[in-house]
């Protein structure tokens, strides 16, 4: 969520609102609707076709009212508010049980699988549960899906419904990926025709699943939700001397807001007197929360004074968006608090030097989870030259202002729509970050991690974090510092001879006990050029030669992962 600036004016424009409903499905949509429809911010930028959406929705309110089905009315409810494309937008409300019962009628029930899309375009089985429909049926993980009720399942995915994600989809990606997690999913008692082929099979295998009560296992075992009660900034020295900060939230009270800065603050100051060639910024989980907190973050990385953003807010009197009319608290680093700063101009927001310059490369990690003003901080890092983003996927693409509140009833039921007042422009007055008609937006990686067979091995097998790794081997690149990310120093990785080489090299390493052991190399872009190892290793001295006959010349990285160790070193073929 971000700073919610001014929310006493603009829950006062609404507050009328509260005393205008009553206990009907119907009177209460067509109400929400009739404001929501105007006072949305970005409904011309997103596309919304307004009179198509009630078109589709209001039928089953009238459905829900005639059958006094309060379950049916919040299945509907939330079909409206997936349907804006908009993180910010959800139904919010004292109906758990309804909820509860509204979410079980419809993804209740499991196949037992889920799937990730490969680079390569193949959809694949990442993860099945043992016991389950799919399992039984044979499918092993790693198994490509072919088709999916007699359909290619890239065609069935397009029909997937995400009413239940989490986080409501603002970009196409971040749809695909809860498409992806809902393939497997059903109300109780469905079924499912699915063609798969295991890895190493040589002919198909066609089963149909009936979906079972698996208690939310597969939709709890892939959850999108920022999960918000985690710890707000965590600090860490990587191997190689890497500056590591993990930043969960730009939000708290007065003492909490303070610490994420002052936490911060002494992260870079400590990076900074131990000489760290680089930093890692973990942004790929991130709720938001202050957008002067998220500017005043990016400051430790910007020498000059820059633009962050300007604000508006949507006027019903003028049926227009329009600047917020007052200055804007910005923060300030000796005082540690919010303060205005009369110099600017009314609704601008600026990052300034914070005292303290990081100026080493750093590799800012994000993905669908850093949502609202959490994506601030990679948006202003993305445009200095020593900073990229990497990431399988980008930001949540939700950036406006929130929250205006509409009630369908008001307490004790509490069912009301949560959604922006405002938008948030860029130098140019257009909305930056938001996601638009075409469901794209976010901070994009400047450096997307690859998605084969290996890096799902590495992810659901060997629980590796592979996007840190693979930011980690881009710092490597730039600065040539070795690594061993995981692990202890009884395994021991040597540097491959001879090196430079043309077409042969031997690599050797020594392990304390026996492990099974991978030894793989990729190529600057993480792409997997050989696999030289994939076994059980007795303990002792060990040399394996890698021919690169075939291979381009240039920079390559051999990664040994050996029981909880991970270590890479840099090889050349010349």
């Amino acid at each position: 969520m971000k700073k919610l600036i001014g929310i006493v004016i603009v829950l006062m424009i609404e507050i009328g609102l509260l005393h205008a409903q009553s206990n009907d499905f119907v009177q209460a949509f067509d109400s929400m609707h009739q404001t929501f429809s105007v006072n949305y911010p970005m409904g011309k930028w997103k596309g919304i076709d307004w009179e198509a959406l009630n078109n589709t929705i209001r039928p089953k309110i009238v459905n829900a009212e005639i059958a006094n089905d309060s379950i049916a009315f919040y299945i509907a409810l939330q079909e409206y508010a997936s349907s804006i494309h908009d993180g910010h937008v959800n139904i919010r409300h004292g109906w758990a049980n309804i909820r509860s019962e509204a979410r079980y009628r419809q993804i209740g029930g499991s196949y037992g699988f889920v799937v990730a899309g490969l680079d390569d375009d193949r959809i694949v089985a990442r993860l099945v549960n043992e016991g389950s429909p799919a399992a039984l049926a044979g499918m092993k993980f790693g198994a490509e899906i072919l088709e999916v009720n007699d359909n290619p399942v890239h065609a069935v995915l397009d029909t997937i419904s995400v009413h239940w994600a989490e986080l409501i989809p603002a970009t196409q990606e971040f749809k695909r990926l809860n498409q992806y997690r809902f393939l497997g999913r059903a109300p109780v008692g469905n079924t499912l025709k699915v063609k798969f082929l295991n890895r190493g099979a040589s002919l198909p295998v066609t089963a149909t699943l009936t979906a079972v009560d698996d208690n939310y296992a597969t939709y709890d075992q892939t959850t999108q939700s920022p999960a918000e009660s985690i710890e707000g900034i965590t600090t860490d020295v990587l191997a190689g001397g890497y500056g590591y900060i993990k930043l969960n939230t730009v939000y708290g009270d007065s003492a909490g807001i303070k610490m994420i800065y002052t936490d911060f603050r002494d992260a870079i100051i400590g990076f900074n007197e131990n000489d760290a060639p680089g930093l890692i910024l973990d942004m790929r989980i991130n709720t938001g929360g202050y957008d002067a907190l998220a500017a005043a973050l990016a400051g430790f990385f910007y020498s000059d004074t820059t633009f962050y953003e300007s604000q508006s807010w949507y006027n019903p009197d003028c049926d227009s968006l329009q600047m917020w009319p007052l200055p804007l608290e910005h923060w300030n680093p000796q005082t540690l608090q919010f303060q205005i700063n009369p110099n600017y101009p009314v609704g601008t927001l600026y990052t300034e030097p914070q005292g303290v310059l990081f100026s080493k490369p750093v590799m800012v990690l994000v993905g669908p989870r850093n949502i609202s003003s959490g994506e601030g901080i990679p948006m202003m890092l993305q445009k200095l030259p020593n900073c990229k983003s990497v990431g399988f996927h980008s930001t949540n693409g939700s950036f406006a202002m929130v929250e205006r509140t509409h009630y369908f009833f008001p307490s004790p039921d509490d069912l009301y729509l949560r959604y922006p007042y405002g938008v948030s422009y860029d130098q140019n007055h257009s909305i930056q970050l938001d996601s638009d008609s075409a469901m794209i937006g976010g901070v994009s990686p400047d450096i997307r991690v690859p998605l084969n067979d290996v890096v799902i091995d590495l992810l659901y097998i060997d629980s590796m974090d592979v996007e840190l790794n693979y930011a980690l081997e881009m710092l490597h690149s730039i600065t040539g510092i070795e690594t061993n990310f995981i692990g202890n120093n009884n395994v021991i990785l040597e540097q491959n001879y001879p090196n430079p080489f043309s077409i042969y090299t031997s690599i050797s390493y020594e392990l304390p006990d026996e492990m099974f052991v991978k030894l793989t190399v990729y190529d600057i872009y993480g792409r997997n050029v050989a696999t030289l190892i994939h076994s059980m290793q007795e303990a002792g001295s060990h040399s394996v030669q890698f021919n690169a006959t075939g291979i381009k010349p240039g920079i390559y990285f051999y990664q040994l992962s050996a029981g909880d160790n991970v270590m890479t070193k840099k090889c050349l073929i010349k």
